[in-house]
């Protein structure tokens, strides 16, 4: 495998958290970042400032993906290559219509589709692939969804590190049916390397298909927050987040307050905005209802604004300014989102709709900063019920702020470019 660093003599200045200046002296490098075009796949509590950092320690940075995301990674001045197919398919939206438990069916069985598709990664891996061949990189990044990456380490023979998840031994599902969800997705890894003439080598498939890295996997959550793995392997590096200061227009008033969002792109489901703004309305307190910028949730706004025509609707908020006026997060369990309660120490209301959202949610329960509610369970009763546990128990404040504190102990991507720095210990 591709050594990571070299050594060398150039110099670059770059500042740490406090502040002061500090001279890299490793030669600089060429890193090829890779994400799904989502926004929220651009955070997983640091990616995307991971990449930052390094571009002002003077390595060369360069992002690939979907043009969706061009903008919000310009912005942090970062070049970026706009794949025709990063190896997301994009899927029509589910009609509105649909009860919840069919729905959140539909949706475990579009997300499959949507990120694991043969003909989608063949297409992915050609654009990345003549990308690579031009600019050379030293190493690939890439986020969990980013498959397209892990075949393009393999076939260019280039060390792979993977940001967001840990690896590690994951807990089989229980219910039949997600074991048959499993079993489907297993299948399709092996459809997609055999389409692609690859091995598979930075891929696992147990229990689920995921990317994995030999060398290193990046978390911006302390190991503590994983507790549900079987076994957590030695490549991981666990880091936190630092809160980026309080605004002083912005403390927390008298009326508590709630933000409500399902994170930017898959957001089309109007009864989770309109139950939960009622049941922290009802409590007497303020629901900020966020509803995401996506294209995949026609009529959101509309329907929406019919049953809460009192209520504020935004396209996004900076959560760096609006988590220190909270006292609730109601979400989905998005990395990105969970990732952010955590450093602020706000108590969340998890209520998952696919994938990986399930374990956060239960982690969440576990480690005492929140509650989990199912979909398909979310009556007014129990959305009232859960609401009000949250915002009176001073347990799961209490709870959220020890967890501020540990996330503050373990650092962020600066200390996660430290190891790019050193080499990543080999």
């Amino acid at each position: 495998m591709v050594a990571l660093m070299g050594a060398g003599t150039g110099a670059c200045p770059y500042e740490n958290n406090n502040g002061f200046s500090i001279i890299s002296v490793m030669k600089p490098q060429r890193w090829l970042f890779v994400s799904a075009p989502l926004w929220g796949h651009l955070d997983y509590g640091g990616y995307l400032e991971l990449a930052v950092a390094l571009a002002r320690r003077g390595h060369r940075v360069l992002w690939a993906s979907g043009p969706m995301v061009q903008e919000a990674v310009v912005r942090r001045g970062l070049p970026f290559v706009p794949l025709p197919s990063a190896g997301w398919r994009w899927l029509p939206p589910l009609r509105p219509e649909l009860p919840p438990a069919e729905r959140q069916q539909r949706r475990r069985e579009r997300a499959l589709d949507a990120w694991l598709h043969p003909e989608e990664h063949a297409r992915a891996l050609r654009a990345l692939g003549s990308w690579i061949e031009a600019w050379r990189p030293d190493g690939i990044v890439a986020e969990p969804f980013a498959g397209v990456a892990a075949w393009a380490a393999e076939r260019y023979d280039l060390p792979l590190v993977v940001v967001g998840f840990p690896a590690g031994h994951w807990p089989v599902p229980r219910t039949l049916e997600a074991q048959e969800d499993l079993r489907r997705a297993q299948d399709r890894l092996a459809e997609v390397a055999s389409a692609l003439g690859l091995a598979g080598r930075y891929w696992r498939a147990d229990p689920f298909p995921q990317i994995t890295s030999p060398l290193a996997h990046i978390v911006f959550f302390p190991a503590a927050w994983f507790s549900d793995l079987e076994a957590i392997d030695p490549q991981n590096r666990f880091f936190g987040g630092l809160p980026r200061g309080r605004a002083p227009d912005l403390q927390r008033g008298p009326r508590p307050r709630a933000l409500i969002t399902l994170g930017s792109t898959f957001t089309e489901d109007p009864a989770f905005f309109i139950s939960a703004a009622r049941a922290v309305q009802r409590l007497g307190g303020e629901p900020v209802v966020v509803l995401g910028r996506s294209p995949f949730a026609p009529g959101l706004r509309e329907a929406v604004r019919r049953a809460l025509p009192d209520v504020p609707l935004h396209d996004w908020v900076d959560y760096d300014r609006i988590f220190p006026t909270l006292d609730l997060v109601i979400h989905h369990g998005g990395m990105a989102t969970t990732h952010k309660a955590l450093v602020y120490g706000v108590p969340q209301l998890i209520v998952p709709h696919a994938g990986e959202q399930h374990l956060q949610a239960r982690r969440a329960e576990r480690a005492g900063v929140g509650r989990a509610l199912r979909p398909a369970e979310a009556t007014p009763d129990r959305w009232r019920e859960a609401v009000a546990d949250l915002l009176k128990e001073d347990r799961y404040r209490e709870q959220a702020r020890r967890w501020a504190a540990q996330m503050a102990r373990a650092g962020g991507p600066e200390e996660a470019a430290d190891l790019f720095e050193g080499g990543l210990g080999i």
